[in-house]
């Protein structure tokens, strides 16, 4: 039998079975799924049992219905076991023995490219900052800010010992 396994917030483990040729999710109680949480519109989606395959819709909903991290719309969208479903920011699994496994992709098709060199990490990471590479000039005005600054303060603890000194 197919169900909703939860796998975030407070419905992670719950195990909602679809019994019904026509689920409805959301937040009010008329819903054969309630899933009272502040993300979950109060009719959010509606899942569909057809032939014996599943197809989940979304009824308007604030805060949207994924299914493996893309948008489900109007029309609907089939669901395979293991899928991902996104109600709001809650998130299920989609566990349906009977339909099997999805088919796995075919990499051999892809498109990659392979380099025979060896891999060699980078000296630095300065590369890496959003901001690039600090100005090494900037680095020379530092110092001489520091200098002046360190003059100054010896001019005038010089001047604080001799007029402490020259009263006595």
């Amino acid at each position: 039998m197919a169900k909703l396994i939860g796998m975030s917030g407070e419905f992670q483990n719950r195990e909602y079975p679809l019994e019904n040729a026509e689920v409805t999710i959301g937040r009010k109680s008329d819903n054969v799924i309630l899933l009272d949480n502040p993300v979950v519109s109060s009719h959010h989606c509606v899942l569909t049992c057809e032939d014996g395959a599943f197809t989940i819709r979304d009824l308007g909903s604030t805060n949207g219905t994924r299914v493996n991290s893309r948008d489900v719309r109007d029309e609907g969208v089939e669901l395979h076991a293991k899928d991902l479903i996104q109600i709001g920011g809650l998130e299920f699994l989609f566990e349906a023995p009977e339909l099997g496994a999805v088919p796995s992709a075919d990499y051999a098709a892809a498109d990659a490219e392979v380099t025979a060199e060896k891999l060699v990490a980078p000296e630095n990471f300065t590369n890496i900052s959003p901001f690039g590479a600090r100005p090494k000039e900037r680095l020379g005005t530092w110092w001489i800010v520091l200098i002046v600054a360190g003059c100054t303060a010896l001019a005038a603890l010089a001047w604080f010992f001799v007029r402490v000194f020259a009263m006595s």
